[in-house]
């Protein structure tokens, strides 16, 4: 899924989408997180708001859309917890690729959003404390010194971003089609 980081985000430049491919990764785990059952046309649509896609160019992005949505869909539900999250390849500046994990957070809390997540209310602290976490992450220093110290930071604060929209979705339980989590519960989405 990786490889998809460039081609996406180009094809999303072209179109002169709002999102580029971090966001656009980022919205839809966050729609994920809320309800397994996100329709693709719909998050197709989020992420492609504003634009008028015609052309060659537009059916290359929403090839690649399409392909990153069920690439997604299919890791999230990988008991190995193997997911991963969209953004630029390690040998990209330091500074693009801060900036698409900023840009990654921020898509997340807006598909949380998007799916219905409202507050905090009845989440444990512990998810309450990563929302907000990934509220501030979401405001990170695009513009960092490029050193070993900001380049350990960088792989442990992804890391920390993937482990925390683990343990969000495992609290929100995204409902499946009947609307209920998958412990048996009713399903009461909330948002920090």
């Amino acid at each position: 899924m990786l490889e998809l980081y460039e081609p996406l985000d180009q094809a999303l430049a072209a179109l002169e989408a709002g999102a580029g491919a971090a966001a656009a990764h980022g919205r839809l785990c966050g729609m994920l997180t809320v309800s397994k059952n996100v329709d693709r046309a719909r998050w197709i649509a989020e992420v492609l708001e504003d634009t008028a896609p015609r052309g060659d160019a537009a059916k290359a992005c929403l090839m690649l859309l399409s392909r990153l949505y069920e690439e997604t869909c299919e890791a999230l539900a990988d008991p190995e917890l193997g997911w991963r999250i969209l953004l630029p390849g390690d040998s990209e500046p330091l500074a693009l690729r801060a900036a698409a994990l900023g840009a990654w957070s921020e898509g997340y809390l807006f598909g949380l959003a998007v799916g219905g997540l409202t507050d905090g209310t009845g989440l444990p602290g512990e998810v309450r404390e990563a929302l907000g976490d990934l509220a501030e992450i979401a405001q990170v220093d695009t513009d960092p010194e490029v050193d070993e110290d900001n380049e350990q930071a960088y792989a442990e604060l992804v890391e920390y971003v993937r482990m925390s929209t683990l343990l969000i979705r495992e609290h929100v339980g995204g409902p499946d089609a009947a609307g209920r989590r998958s412990d048996g519960h009713e399903s009461k989405p909330r948002l920090h």
